[in-house]
């Protein structure tokens, strides 16, 4: 699956190097004061940042000390300045006044709030129901903004050679996310006409010097949940296609699945799984549950459950987790059941 998602990124990749370049204006002396980025070392989740309300809200974990918080990253205007770069330590128990200061002089002050997470905390957005249009295109993505949301999805990639496939619904009265397998005739040539549609935790960013870098699967989390909860239906397609159009005796499945893990720097370790893949017919929106099994999986486990980097012990440290949802379990080959369908809402947490 993350194959999949990757290059689709790249496609999207090309296509933006092609089309612009996004950066400040610069006439004269730059008035442009905005935060576009700021986190803090071990935070969970993903920094909110206001213009509106020149606000900036970051969740850390419930143990952590909020006197003695450091600075991780910044992004800014260009030309401007910030009173806290990367690396300032700071007392977060009140709130902050963050400065960004315009090359030509004008000052932005935000309001830095750092709260504590809950104990058993849930993952924001789980029902699907807030979804922003993406600035200069005309395909959504989860989430309030690009800014606030741990959502992503592999529609910048769909775009470029068809339409995205990850879209909300309204479903039995509940807002959901859509996710269906589409075929991409301009990817054949490839091996790549088939497009499962997936959201998940994580977010694209481009690299154009490293595009395998883009994808950035997975955020910032500490707690241990027993399992996950979901409500969901599926209809796998009946016409069952490789990347290169051709027709397999398959029948489709589609995954749904959370992982924990420990991050550090470009090594993950496996801490927990939990791992539904199911290729039945199911019409109506339906309640299912999976239990994480902390630590290696057991013998006979199916081994595409088994991770690239292996596993940690049951009792080690959780700093991420990676949720994903697809339409087609094979989307990573390129292979999948044409207008296979997978709606998900109400995600839970089980502690």
């Amino acid at each position: 699956m993350k194959k999949l998602i990757f290059t689709l990124s790249l496609l999207a990749t090309s296509v933006l190097l092609i089309v612009s370049c996004v950066k400040d204006d610069h006439f004269g002396k730059s008035a442009i004061n905005n935060i576009h980025y700021f986190t803090i070392k071990n935070q969970v989740g993903v920094t909110k940042i206001s213009r509106d309300s020149l606000s900036i809200q970051i969740m850390m974990p419930n143990n952590a000390n909020l006197t003695e918080l450091m600075v991780d990253s910044v992004v800014i205007s260009s030309y401007a300045t910030i009173n806290y770069p990367k690396g300032t330590g700071f007392d977060g128990s009140t709130p902050v006044e963050v400065r960004v200061t315009a090359e030509n002089g004008e000052l932005a002050i935000y309001t830095l709030l750092v709260e504590k997470e809950p104990l058993t905390p849930q993952l924001e957005n789980s029902s699907f129901a807030q979804w922003y249009l993406v600035p200069g295109k005309d395909y959504k993505e989860p989430g309030i903004n690009a800014g606030s949301t741990i959502w992503a999805t592999g529609n910048a990639g769909t775009v470029t050679l068809g339409s995205p496939n990850a879209v909300p619904v309204t479903i039995e009265g509940k807002s959901a996310v859509q996710l269906k397998t589409i075929n991409l005739p301009l990817g054949q040539l490839l091996g790549q006409g088939m497009a499962a549609g997936t959201i998940f935790t994580g977010k694209f960013e481009l690299n154009i010097a490293q595009p395998l870098l883009s994808t950035k699967f997975g955020i910032p989390f500490v707690a241990r949940p027993k399992g996950f909860s979901v409500k969901y239906s599926y209809d796998p397609g009946e016409v069952y296609k490789n990347g290169y159009g051709t027709v397999l005796d398959k029948v489709d499945s589609c995954d749904m699945y959370i992982l924990l893990e420990y991050k550090q720097g470009d090594v993950v370790k496996r801490i927990a799984t939990a791992w539904i893949r199911d290729g039945q017919t199911v019409e109506n929106l339906t309640d299912i549950s999976e239990s994480f099994t902390y630590g290696p999986l057991p013998a006979g486990t199916p081994s595409y459950q088994l991770p690239a980097g292996g596993f940690g012990l049951a009792t080690d440290e959780i700093n991420q987790i990676t949720v994903v949802f697809s339409s087609s379990a094979n989307g990573a080959n390129f292979e999948g059941g044409v207008n296979s369908t997978l709606i998900v809402t109400d995600l839970a947490l089980i502690y």
